[in-house]
């Protein structure tokens, strides 16, 4: 494996935190990716500003052991257990991103969900997308249900935390969480047009009642 596809590589990871914070899809400190490496993977570092990121601040995790600092002192993030989970469960995945998308967690926590086979555009997603309840985040608990949920799709909602994306590569992974998010701002967007459609009809309704309720009384 060479320095120079390690540091394209690295370099890459520092491109789709920044495209995600730009996206709206994480806040500055949050959010997290990975990329597979030899006996292990390299993961941003915890509560370091997304948009900022360089690769030296990336830290390797292997496989077999705990995660070690970057070139420039930093921490893995604390989700480190959950890409671990993930990429021994799958061995063809070879990178993962943890967002915290808007418009997912609004629709999902309202109860309401999103068939990918519905868009087009959500082809990266797969045929399916599974969701987990609320775990604590950075949890052993919340990796192994991740990585279990990752079996059968490559997209997981965390209830009222965010989505996790497996795939070959860091932007098919990157693509994967934007078009989910995208799909489920048009959802919630239709649900709100619904709702005000429906409070429009009631409240011709109560008009038109209370002009013949005046109209009786004459």
């Amino acid at each position: 494996m060479s320095d120079e596809r390690l540091g394209r590589l690295l370099e890459m990871l520092a491109d789709v935190m920044r495209v995600a914070h730009a996206k709206g899809l994480i806040n500055v400190l949050g959010g997290n990716a990975s990329f597979r490496w030899g006996d292990g993977f390299y993961i941003t570092p915890s509560q370091v500003p997304k948009h900022k990121l360089s690769p030296e601040d990336m830290v390797y995790v292997p496989f077999d052991m705990e995660p070690q600092k970057s070139l420039t002192g930093k921490k893995a993030s604390m989700e480190w257990r959950m890409h671990k989970y993930i990429y021994q469960a799958l061995p063809e995945v070879n990178a993962i991103i943890h967002t915290h998308n808007p418009f997912t967690l609004a629709l999902y926590s309202a109860g309401l969900s999103v068939n990918p086979e519905d868009y087009i555009e959500a082809y990266s997603i797969g045929k399916c997308i599974a969701t987990i309840p609320y775990l604590p985040p950075g949890s052993e608990e919340l990796a192994k249900a991740v990585a279990n949920a990752m079996r059968k799709c490559r997209v997981v909602v965390l209830l009222g935390h965010g989505v996790v994306a497996a795939a070959r590569t860091l932007y098919q992974a990157l693509d994967a969480v934007e078009a989910l998010n995208d799909i489920c701002m048009a959802e919630v967007l239709k649900h709100v047009n619904n709702i005000f459609r429906k409070a429009e009809v009631i409240g011709r309704d109560t008009t038109l009642m209370q002009e013949v309720k005046e109209a009786n009384n004459q």
